[in-house]
């Protein structure tokens, strides 16, 4: 992604009034009294599944069928004329199946959003633990793929559950159950999909929620290979919807280092963002982007660099032969970048007290390199360690300079490039916490990598297909909320950053 500044102002729309519901209401109600003259609803059963089927889309778009259990006809009527009296949030099924845009509906399993990145495709799945989940197991192919999700840990040569991300006790609408996550590298897109069609994936499903580049780049290859659409989120709204949703999710989601000072102190502990505004979002994926968050509602793309996770691995790969992200932060790790950079005491024989810059900071990466003797000398492990920090300092620099520019005082790191990466983070918190005399914090989440596959699910309460997925709550417990209240932990190290999570069962099948 080109360096540069995007100062165009980005703001989401607003949940639609009680009032504008009601019209909408009375619209569909109406649509749905034309559609039932004209005899083109006809309810179907296969496999002991009601399924509705329709020739019409409906005025709201995305078209998805309801669940046997969640929404009969005479039901339906009773419910809209009752949601239309009482001026709630509630607006009924569409009468063909597909999700509209009320609260209160929930869509048939199973569940699923993506986040498509440039190097790594994050899957997050919901497993409904819920007494209403023995209906759905009576569809077969379904309980065959929450078996296989379940009782594994790698899928294939390279797809991964990550356990330890696991949320249990989640309500998604009416339904309570756990969330998993699941990622692989985008470049094994086909195998993915060859997985996904064993499976009978495309027989439950017709649309899969998605984020990221790769909604765009894969689009042709989901609908030629499994029949599936995607339904389209945009990436940075995913990002910052999430990361306010996250954070009603649990309380604990957002931390920073106690002692960022000291290098060597990884003791972290949990940052209230419970009143977040203004702030700076730092998206390392492949590329970087930063985002200055005004308000539940606006944000602004301030800057970016092309030197992100994806010129760190590429980096690694050439000097040391690694071939996977892992490896090359397990290298970093037994590595010393004293050994490649230059240091300031390398220049000044110690510190440069007038500017107060210690003598172990790096004056100039990879310095040391122009002498044949330091290179004789030199580890794979020290080139990976020297690469890592070279592309922390970098980001770590831009973003101070941003966050001070904008008056923000709060910043938070996201994405790929800091799963399992303790040592970017460090850095990170000593380069804003040193750089700022104490002044900036640099904040981290425990799910920053699933945070956009979250995103998109938490999008949907603003598209008028999806609208009916997400249920308003006023506790603090693991509920996911509406859009326009904001969370106090983002549930991304799927850069969960909490991004898209639905799928939605075709009326056709």
């Amino acid at each position: 992604m080109p360096v540069g500044d995007n100062r165009t102002a980005v703001t989401v729309a607003p949940l639609l009034s009680n009032d504008q519901r009601q019209q909408e209401n009375v619209q569909q109600e109406q649509q749905h009294q034309h559609v039932q003259q004209k005899g083109i609803t006809d309810e179907t059963k296969t496999g002991g599944k009601e399924i509705a089927t329709s020739t019409e889309n409906n005025s709201v778009g995305e078209a998805g069928a309801a669940d046997d259990d969640a929404v009969a006809a005479a039901s339906t009527d009773t419910a809209a004329s009752a949601g239309a009296a009482d001026g709630d949030d509630v607006t009924p099924a569409d009468p063909d199946g597909a999700l509209t845009n009320g609260y209160g509906y929930t869509p048939p399993m199973p569940w699923f959003g993506m986040d498509i990145g440039g190097t790594l495709t994050k899957l997050v799945y919901f497993e409904p633990t819920d007494c209403e989940s023995a209906a759905d197991e009576d569809e077969e192919t379904l309980k065959n793929i929450r078996k296989y999700l379940k009782s594994n840990f790698a899928y294939g040569d390279s797809g991964r559950r990550d356990d330890h991300l696991q949320m249990d006790n989640v309500r998604m609408g009416e339904r309570s159950g756990t969330l998993h996550f699941i990622r692989f590298p985008s470049s094994e897109m086909t195998a993915f999909l060859e997985l996904a069609k064993s499976k009978g994936m495309a027989t439950m499903a017709s649309t899969i929620c998605a984020t990221g580049g790769g909604a765009n780049k894969f689009e042709d290859d989901f609908k030629k290979e499994v029949n599936l659409d995607l339904h389209k989120f945009d990436e940075l709204d995913c990002l910052i919807r999430g990361i306010e949703h996250i954070e009603d999710q649990n309380y604990h989601e957002c931390y920073y280092y106690l002692n960022p000072g000291d290098q060597k102190d990884y003791t972290t502990g949990t940052y209230d963002f419970s009143h977040p505004f203004p702030f700076l979002v730092v998206n390392i994926g492949s590329g970087v982007s930063m985002l200055a968050v005004d308000g539940p509602d606006s944000y602004r793309r301030v800057s970016g660099t092309s030197l992100g996770g994806g010129t760190f691995l590429g980096l690694c790969c050439l000097l040391t032969g690694c071939s996977s992200f892992e490896e090359a932060i397990a290298l970093a790790a037994e590595g010393d970048n004293k050994n490649v950079d230059k240091l300031v005491r390398d220049i000044y024989g110690g510190d440069y007290n007038r500017f107060g810059l210690g003598g172990s900071l790096v004056a100039s990466s990879f310095g040391n390199m122009n002498v044949e003797s330091r290179r004789q000398k030199i580890s794979r492990e020290d080139l990976a360690c020297a690469t890592l920090v070279t592309i922390t300092n970098n980001i770590g620099s831009i973003a101070r300079m941003v966050a001070d520019n904008h008056n923000i005082d709060r910043v938070v790191f996201v994405g790929n490039f800091l799963r399992v990466n303790p040592i970017s983070m460090q850095l990170l918190a000593y380069a804003m916490d040193f750089w700022s005399k104490g002044q900036l914090s640099a904040i981290f989440l425990k799910h920053e990598v699933s945070n956009p596959c979250l995103h998109s699910f938490s999008c949907c309460p603003y598209d008028h297909a999806m609208r009916s997925v997400i249920t308003p709550s006023s506790s603090h417990d693991n509920v996911m909320r509406s859009a326009t209240t904001p969370y106090s932990s983002i549930l991304s190290t799927w850069p969960c950053h909490l991004d898209t999570f639905l799928s939605i069962r075709s009326p056709m099948l």
